[in-house]
């Protein structure tokens, strides 16, 4: 199973200078509950960034880095065609889309599941995600808490 996860703020803010514009606990903690284990496809900017702020690629997962250049990194997965590797990935297994703008526009429709933490507070930023299509999804889940709605669209 294909699934994306984001963030996205007011006028569908995702970040600022490859960084995130907010930081919430509460949305690490849910990232990391619901990534552990599985494998997370990502640009290689976005694979910086994550290295820039931990020293490493993200701990108890699998990471797989879409790039067109020729970047490897130990113990990573590399693949120069993201959407041949997401449409060969094997249905019975997660992936989670973890980023960044340009693997999100490339992927938001091969994804079956969206798990889109809703930011209802304004930040500054200059990254966007697409408008999303919300007719061609369900919302199975939904919790909210202060600022945010932790909510998972599955497609119909």
């Amino acid at each position: 199973m294909v699934n994306l996860i984001v963030a996205i703020g007011q006028d569908n803010l995702i970040g600022k200078d490859n960084l995130l514009p907010w930081h919430y606990k509460e949305d690490m903690a849910y990232f990391k509950k619901m990534t552990m284990g599985k494998k997370v496809i990502m640009g290689e900017q976005t694979f910086k960034s994550i290295l820039s702020y931990i020293n490493k690629p993200l701990p108890g997962r699998t990471s797989v880095i879409a790039t067109l250049t020729d970047y490897t990194y130990p113990g990573v997965e590399v693949t120069n065609d993201i959407i041949e590797y997401l449409e060969n990935f094997p249905q019975e297994e997660e992936i989670f889309i973890i980023g960044g703008k340009i693997i999100y526009d490339l992927t938001l429709n091969l994804a079956d599941r969206l798990y889109i933490t809703h930011v209802n507070k304004e930040y500054d930023g200059n990254v966007f995600f697409k408008e999303i299509d919300y007719s061609n999804y369900v919302k199975i889940s939904s919790k909210i808490s202060g600022d945010l709605e932790f909510a998972i669209y599955e497609k119909v």
